[in-house]
């Protein structure tokens, strides 16, 4: 809990100092002019008036500061955080601290006129800001231990040859989209100004600003599906923030995930019907991503520079916002960059195009996918594909994945010789990658011990592993395990009951490739349960 916590205020960290950096664009211009231009007490004042004077002006000075060092606060504490760095416990305790001291004088001030001066207050306000000490409170409380961040929140993947991209890039990209936000943010505000349309700001500015990053990843991704459903692609999963919705025993599921609140990631999954699909239809659709985002922010843009003297001038800075956003968007997308999770669409694109390894990992995953929503099963699998694919990964998630496909694949072809084998690599790679697989496919190594080794000792290694991981969904894959795991040790009865919930549920699902192997699988455990 506490590490999920860290994760959390990991990304958090690194959305603060995006907004103090914002924030900041308004206030040191002003500070810059007072420094250019002191005003010192006038002769004329007393002594006492004149050290009043003296004190204001430095604590307007220090006021105007205050969104940059926040800035510097909260980027230390993301940056650290991010790569383990040691020093990020006390970058993230001075960055909640200072949160701290900024926020609860303001809470009490807010509680002081909400409860005496009700007229023209909401009440809203004063919630808001308890919920962001709140947040500055849960900051303290995740990393108080010192062992907080000895490592780090989310371990860095090694860089895999040929993937087309470089750390220096990822940064370079990072930097520079950060800073074509806060330029573009910079020189549309003076435009308003220029045009007479410049407002002050306050929290709903803010709210507008999470609103429209939010329907830029919309855009974004609902560029990719239609494309994608264009070429003859199906759609299986889409994330957009906090919303999850994704294909689960061949029904659409939903999930609420909190913490995608303080997120812009999207993810859309779609899968080809014929296996034999052209990589151009992939490309397509990886670019259509993009390019939504060029055409939107294009026609913001346009929609924006018309603003002054029509109807919707009100909307003038969200307009360009919005613009501002898309093309950065677009830009950095089309370069080859790996973000913590996810390759950028223009790192997928060169990898595609170049072929090799990557392009045979994209397509064996593409087609276990598909059994999914078409009739396609694991023998259809491109099976030299999967085996050219391992030859380069051979450590973390994809490896794991591509040797349980590639024994699957045999187990389909009733090849149990080579699905052993496949089931020996998959445990040879999967020391080195532990923490990134799911409990999932934990399941099918246990399945896989039980049928096609007959070893109980393996198979309670397994569970137990399985079980550490401490699995949510309860399928066909869960209740297989189970029941192979009860008939290894010698609980017959009970092992018969588990493969009974695991052929209703196989059963019940829809007449797709992977849920005929389901079935397929409980019947050939159940003859090794009476050939034993």
């Amino acid at each position: 809990m506490i590490r999920r916590l860290r994760k959390l205020f990991g990304v958090l960290y690194g959305y603060l100092a995006v907004i103090f950096l914002i924030a900041s664009l308004g206030t040191i211009p002003h500070l810059l002019q007072m420094l250019r231009e002191p005003h010192y007490p006038q002769a004329y004042m007393s002594p006492l008036f004149a050290a009043w004077g003296t004190v204001l002006i430095v604590l307007s000075r220090l006021v105007l500061a205050i969104p940059a060092v926040m800035a510097v606060l909260f980027t230390m504490a993301w940056w650290t955080i991010r790569t383990g760095n040691p020093s990020a416990r006390r970058w993230a305790l001075a960055s909640s601290i200072a949160f701290l001291s900024l926020n609860v004088p303001i809470y009490f001030v807010t509680f002081y006129l909400v409860a005496h001066h009700t007229n023209g207050i909401p009440q809203s306000l004063y919630i808001l800001n308890g919920a962001i000490v709140a947040v500055g409170i849960a900051g303290l409380v995740a990393f108080w231990r010192r062992d907080a961040t000895s490592q780090p929140v989310a371990t860095p993947r090694a860089r895999i040859a040929g993937d087309g991209t470089s750390s220096t890039l990822d940064t370079l990209a990072g930097l520079l989209a950060g800073a074509g936000v806060l330029a573009g943010m910079f020189l549309y505000q003076r435009w308003g100004r220029a045009h007479g349309l410049y407002r002050p700001h306050g929290y709903a500015y803010w709210i507008d600003i999470l609103f429209i990053a939010f329907i830029t990843t919309s855009i974004h991704e609902l560029g990719h599906a239609l494309v994608g459903l264009s070429v003859g692609m199906k759609l299986r999963s889409f994330v957009l923030g906090p919303f999850h919705w994704f294909i689960r025993d061949g029904r659409w599921n939903f999930q609420f995930h909190p913490a995608g609140i303080i997120s812009a990631e999207g993810v859309t999954g779609v899968v080809p019907t014929d296996p034999d699909q052209s990589r151009w239809s992939l490309i397509s659709m990886i670019a259509a991503g993009p390019l939504a985002n060029l055409l939107t922010g294009l026609v913001a843009l346009a929609a924006a520079l018309a603003a002054p003297g029509r109807p919707y001038a009100p909307a003038w800075e969200s307009l360009f916002f919005f613009a501002t956003v898309s093309l950065i968007t677009f830009a950095s997308n089309l370069l080859p960059i790996r973000g913590e999770r996810l390759y950028s669409d223009g790192a997928r694109i060169y990898q595609v195009l170049k072929g090799g390894p990557w392009a045979d990992l994209y397509r064996s995953v593409a087609i276990a996918g598909a059994t999914s929503v078409t009739a396609l099963r694991p023998r259809d699998y491109d099976i030299e594909a999967i085996h050219r694919a391992s030859v380069l990964f051979k450590h973390g998630l994809q490896a794991v994945l591509l040797r349980l496909l590639a024994s699957d694949h045999y187990i389909d072809l009733g090849d149990f010789s080579q699905a052993r084998d496949a089931l020996a690599d998959a445990e040879l790679v999967y020391p080195d990658s532990a923490a990134e697989i799911p409990a999932g496919l934990h399941s099918i190594f246990v399945y896989n011990n039980a049928v096609l080794r007959r070893d109980a000792a393996g198979t309670r290694l397994w569970w137990d592993r399985l079980e550490s991981k401490k699995p949510t969904h309860l399928g066909v894959d869960y209740w297989l395990a189970r029941s192979a795991l009860l008939w290894m040790e010698g609980s017959r009865s009970e092992a018969l009951e588990a493969l009974a919930k695991a052929n209703d549920m196989a059963q019940s699902k829809p007449l797709a490739g992977v849920y005929e192997f389901d079935r397929d699988r409980v019947t050939l455990l159940g003859k090794a349960m009476e050939e034993a």
